[in-house]
């Protein structure tokens, strides 16, 4: 499912990158990278810089991997396992960003990192359930449980980040068809994070 749903934003956004499976972590990796002492989390994306060379290494829950695997297709996925689905484009959404801008030599920040995985996991749903939009988006950006754990300032970003996730989102669902939400969404994913970040904050006002 993971590479349906790498695909699938792929071809949004009109890029390509390696494949996120090559770079999965289990649980054990990743208590290994961060010293046993992580909070329990749905997914992580961890990155480590050593000069010019970086390390990607992408988490999703063994259990959310388990029931997408039970799931016949992106759209069964939503229906069947919505808390799996969110966490794996999640991850995917991460990855390909993490990419794009290490191909652009270019910074990003865990906000627009956050914001932009909340709109994906909007679009990538929407785009299988075009007559479920407003369920989704209340599903997704008013319904929500923050997880346990997160520090202050995690908790200040994550709402943060459904908070412009949700202006653009209803900004995408204003335009006339999927086309133009389309080619919107492409060229604002290319847009500097400073400038991405400034129009949804516009939007949110």
């Amino acid at each position: 499912m993971l590479d349906l749903i790498q695909r699938q934003l792929e071809a949004i956004y009109k890029t390509r990158a390696p494949d996120v499976q090559a770079f999965l972590l289990d649980e054990e990796a990743v208590d290994a990278v961060l010293g046993g002492e992580a909070r329990p989390a749905d997914e992580w994306v961890l990155v480590r810089q050593e000069g010019e060379e970086v390390d990607v290494g992408v988490y999703v829950a063994s259990r959310h991997l388990q029931a997408l695997a039970t799931a016949d297709s992106l759209a069964g996925a939503v229906d069947c396992c919505f808390q799996a689905f969110c966490a794996a484009v999640e991850g995917v959404s991460h990855f390909l960003m993490l990419v794009e801008r290490a191909r652009r030599d270019e910074p990003v920040s865990l906000l627009e990192l956050e914001t932009q995985a909340e709109v994906d996991k909007y679009l990538c749903a929407s785009l299988h359930h075009p007559t479920r939009e407003p369920q989704l988006r209340s599903r997704l950006f008013r319904e929500a449980a923050l997880a346990p754990g997160l520090s202050p300032d995690e908790t200040e970003r994550y709402a943060e980040a459904a908070r412009l996730a949700e202006a653009w989102c209803e900004h995408l669902d204003r335009l006339p068809h999927v086309q133009a939400v389309l080619d919107r969404q492409r060229a604002f994913w290319r847009r500097s994070g400073s400038l991405r970040l400034e129009e949804m904050r516009r939007l949110a006002a």
